[in-house]
């Protein structure tokens, strides 16, 4: 970011302040405020609308401004008394609907969320006030295990307050289950179908599923042993999750060179060399003289190594379980205890087309940048040569969470303590299963992308339907491969313990005061890359590898899977040849799955243990100022953090580089052992709000708060990868390259400044303003630090300094400001008083540098923020009648940086529409629809520029109806 634009941000925000503050004495001087000791109720305009008893989106919308209005922090919520009440399919679809929160797309559903567009890492996420595990590879929460109809609220805290758990600079979104004693009594079921066009467009498939969820809600009141209250919901989900996508690898190559002959794919090697075929490009200066003759140069652009076009057939299956069990002895003791289980499998049979080879003897035909109209460096269009092949996968997924806790409170006349023990885990294993069919020589190809973000590609003298043209006279190592690889066995869990207590202090400017306890244990672990592949064909009965080969590749073909695939684009390739992946993996191996290592340990496996302890105090004060009653709270948190890391290194043996030679490096099997590394850091977290209420209608806040955002905890990691530095002349430098983990990584911390102007016209009708500050140090840098560590070379320790993860020595500026508002237009005559709309929208902005880690760093600009977008927009307009409610909703997301396999990255700003409707057949008997992406958007990701396209997915439309009962 520029210096003008933060300066025009810091002028943007202090002219904000200033507006709110002139807002202040304006309502100060015309208002005479109230003397009441509570923020004053909702008023509405017109005293009819008092008289009505509202239900359904109304309902749900009222609740959501009275928590906003009533809560002493910047808050946004979307709350229902009952379960079952919000209609989407997660959670993460619900908090979409909230001002500036955005989720990341995962199988075309809202899945990792980012508060004010500032990326999942920052913010922080509990589940009825307690952390959440995550099977992911960071602490992003994944929001899709939590089914919507088993919750009944989601609230958004967008500033701190002592009490909260620490762990979130961007907010915390905390996820609400029902206290049965305080929920209305109810019997409730549900079913939708679900139709998926992209899914019947698969061989074999109808695009048919089923969402299907019970609950009830009960209590028994003054019994002999006091009042007890169960609630209790159960969801089953059993569909496809389709998707078709263009991809290639995000390791973009700096190129300038332009083969004289892409074409030329036969000859003796040095006619190809001269032809400039047999090698990838590069920056012309770095060939060698005879690579640079079978060249011309050319402007730079960016190459990938792989292209791929993947039909993906799914299905997934989700078992989601709540409860809760409330026991009320009496009236000052309160005990509950609440469970959350769920399970998900999902099932990815993958076919793909990939050019294996795809920067080997480029010719580029259109570069980007050329005033064009094209980003800088992308290879629109461009002629090569590559093996092809037809790459078979079946990834099995399998997730489960559990959580809970048991909460007790006790409370007196003036003191209430409340006390807590909780648990959470997440268990995720991944399991793959891959072949492939290579072409039987390389193939010359023209990509071009000038129509459409997927390419055109036109292959020469090569028929990419027909079967026989996959088969390699001669199999070689990795030609024809049989995988089986457990690639994920990831475990998250916390345990934690909190006492809080809170004091009525009665009169005076301190209303209360509360403080508490909480320490918690936070443990990963992950066994990643137990690989067992085989790499040739398995000789047997009596048959060469070339022989099961050829065979195969007979017995095992299939008719293309689909006859819609990536229907949204214009591209031509529709199909290609299709093998069975169970068949040639048995074909190969002669067995249907192969052996996993027993002992699978290596440099990436991970086991770290996080302990935290925190103390706070917090004082609630309510006092006036001018004739304007003024209230909130001061409080403190202190926080102190313990890592304790395990890793595996093996013993290497190691030569310098002498005399020009290359330096080399040999890890030794069977020589791994455990390392271990540990951390510790303490912070002090302040924080202030303060509401100033102008008039009954209108209320002003201040926050201002220190708040910490944990790095990823796999980034502690301190397993040791060894790569070669082939220059280095000394065995410490040889290893320099060499990659590790960081147990001494800091959270990112930040001093915040939040403001917000909030005008409540009635119980429907709330339009507020927000803008926040925030000064952000110790952003964690992926791999660009030297960390000193030790490895066992040439049977010696050896201590060198290794590349690790480190923290941002610079601190970093963000700003940002939102609208909200929700508005029903109950003056109009009937049927129009059932319109209703909502939105918000938020912009932000930061000066985060990111270098990218690839090849092509110094000619890109570093990335920002990861998952900061500029704009981030929502709104939905409703009609709600006696029985009938209809929903139109709307999100917006522009582009942010999404990082993947080492390389910088940025996901295409996109829009997704959502309709539905419900009808009350009956008091008790509802009727659902749902339409959910009806423009069909696809999600683009792109690097190094934005035509530099390196994934577009296709997942199309969802289409729901059901019904719901309710007694």
């Amino acid at each position: 970011m520029t210096t003008l634009s933060l300066l025009a941000g810091r002028v943007l925000l202090m002219s904000s302040v200033a507006a709110m503050a002139m807002a202040t004495t304006a309502f100060a001087q015309s208002t005479s405020g109230t003397e009441s000791d509570t923020p004053p109720a909702p008023q509405d305009q017109e005293s009819s609308v008092d008289e009505i008893v509202v239900t359904g989106i109304r309902a749900t919308q009222r609740n959501s401004i009275a928590v906003k209005r009533e809560t002493a922090t910047i808050v946004d919520a979307i709350v229902n008394d009952e379960i079952g009440s919000l209609p989407d399919n997660s959670v993460g679809d619900t908090l979409e609907r909230i001002t500036g929160v955005t989720a990341d797309r995962f199988k075309g559903n809202a899945n990792e969320l980012s508060v004010r567009g500032l990326g999942p890492t920052l913010s922080f996420s509990t589940f009825n006030g307690r952390e959440v595990s995550t099977a992911g590879p960071d602490r992003s929460v994944a929001f899709q295990q939590f089914p919507s109809e088993l919750v009944n609220g989601v609230l958004v805290y967008k500033t701190q307050s002592a009490e909260f758990l620490d762990g979130g600079i961007a907010g915390v979104i905390d996820l609400r289950s029902i206290r049965p004693l305080e929920a209305t009594p109810r019997l409730q079921a549900e079913w939708r179908s679900v139709f998926l066009p992209k899914d019947a467009a698969i061989e074999g498939r109808d695009g048919l599923g089923y969402r299907a969820n019970i609950s009830v809600t009960e209590r028994w009141e003054d019994t002999g042993l006091g009042d007890f209250g169960l609630s209790i919901g159960y969801q089953r989900q059993d569909q496809a999750a389709p998707e078709d996508y263009y991809i290639t690898n995000s390791s973009f190559i700096p190129c300038s060179t332009a083969a004289n002959n892409p074409g030329l794919i036969t000859g003796t090697a040095a006619q190809q060399t001269a032809a400039g075929t047999s090698f990838n490009c590069a920056l012309r200066p770095n060939l060698s003289t005879a690579n640079q003759a079978g060249t011309t140069e050319t402007p730079l652009y960016f190459a990938t190594t792989n292209r791929a076009f993947q039909q993906k057939s799914t299905s997934e299956i989700r078992d989601g379980l709540i409860g809760a069990f409330q026991w009320r002895p009496n009236d000052r003791l309160d005990f509950v205890l609440d469970a959350q289980y769920s399970n998900r499998e999902s099932l990815e049979s993958r076919n793909m087309l990939a050019i294996t080879e795809a920067a080997r003897g480029i010719r580029p035909d259109i570069i980007g940048g050329q005033g064009n109209g094209y980003s800088d460096g992308a290879l629109i269009r461009y002629s090569g040569n590559s093996n092809i092949e037809v790459q078979l996968e079946d990834r099995l997924r399998e997730e489960e969470y559990i959580g809970g806790g048991l909460a007790a409170r006790w409370t007196g006349d003036r003191l209430i303590v409340n006390a807590d023990l909780s648990y959470s885990q997440s268990h995720r294993t991944e399991l793959q299963k891959a072949t492939n069919m290579r072409s039987g020589r390389r193939v010359a190809y023209t990509l071009d992308a000038t129509r459409d973000e997927v390419p055109s590609i036109e292959f020469v003298g090569f028929d990419i339907n027909d079967p026989a043209n996959f088969l390699v006279a001669t199999p070689a190592s990795n030609t024809n491969y049989a995988r089986y690889r457990l690639t994920t066995d990831r475990e998250d869990a916390i345990a934690a313990a909190r006492v809080d207590a809170t004091y009525d202090l009665g009169e005076g400017l301190f209303e209360r005061i509360a403080f508490g306890a909480r320490y918690s244990e936070h443990t990963r672990t992950n066994d990643a890359n137990n690989n067992s592949d085989v790499a040739i064909p398995i000789a047997r009965d009596g048959l060469t590898a070339a022989q099961i080969t050829a065979r195969a590749n007979v017995d095992c073909r299939t008719p293309f899977q689909s006859d819609d695939f990536m229907g949204g684009a214009d591209t031509n390739i529709r199909s290609w040849a299709l093998f069975n992946n169970d068949c040639l993996f048995r074909a190969y191996t002669g067995r249907d799955s192969n052996p996993l290592l027993a002992d699978s340990r290596g440099p990436e496996d991970t086991d770290v243990t996080e302990s935290i302890a925190a103390l706070y105090g917090v004082a609630s004060f309510r006092t006036e100022w001018n004739g304007i009653p003024v209230s909130g709270n001061a409080g403190l948190r202190y926080v102190s953090t313990q890592v304790d890391a395990r890793g595996y290194r093996s013993q290497v043996l190691v030569v310098p580089s002498t005399g020009g030679a290359a330096a080399t490096l040999t890890v030794v099997p069977g020589t791994i052992s455990e390392i271990t590394g540990e951390g510790e850091y303490d912070y002090w977290l302040p924080s202030l709000n303060v509401n100033f209420d102008l008039s009954e209608t209108t209320r002003l806040r201040f926050g201002a708060s220190r708040s910490i955002a944990r790095v990823g905890i796999e980034e502690f990691n301190v397993g040791i990868t060894p790569i070669v530095d082939a220059d280095a002349t000394t065995v410490q430098g040889v290893l320099a390259n060499s990659q590790t983990g960081n147990p001494q990584l800091k959270p990112l911390e930040a001093t915040n400044l939040d403001a917000s102007l909030e005008f409540y016209l009635n119980a429907d009708t709330i339009f507020a303003f927000a803008t926040y500050y925030k000064w952000i140090k110790n952003a964690a840098f992926d791999a660009v630090q030297p960390f000193t560590t030790s490895i066992i070379a040439n049977g010696q320790l050896v201590s060198f300094n290794a590349v690790a993860p480190a923290n941002d020595a610079e601190t970093r500026h963000l700003f940002g400001l939102e609208v909200t508002g929700s508005y029903v237009f109950s003056q109009l005559p009937a049927p129009f008083d059932g319109i209703g709309v909502t939105g918000g929208y938020n912009y932000a902005e930061a000066d985060f540098e990111f270098p990218d880690p690839s090849a092509a760093a110094p000619y890109v600009d570093p990335a920002n923020l990861r998952g900061l977008s500029r704009h981030n927009a929502n709104g939905s307009i409703y009609w709600e009648g006696d029985r009938l409610q209809l929903r139109a909703s709307y999100r917006y997301r522009s582009s942010y940086s999404k990082p993947n396999s080492g390389t910088n990255r940025s996901v295409a700003a996109a829009g997704y529409l959502n309709l539905s409707a419900q009808y009350d057949l009956t008091e008790n008997v509802q009727l659902k629809v749902q339409a959910l992406n009806v423009l069909d958007e696809r999600d683009v990701m792109y690097k190094p520029g934005e035509d530099a396209i390196t994934e577009v997915s296709e997942s199309g439309p969802q289409y729901y109806a059901g019904v719901r009962f309710r007694f």
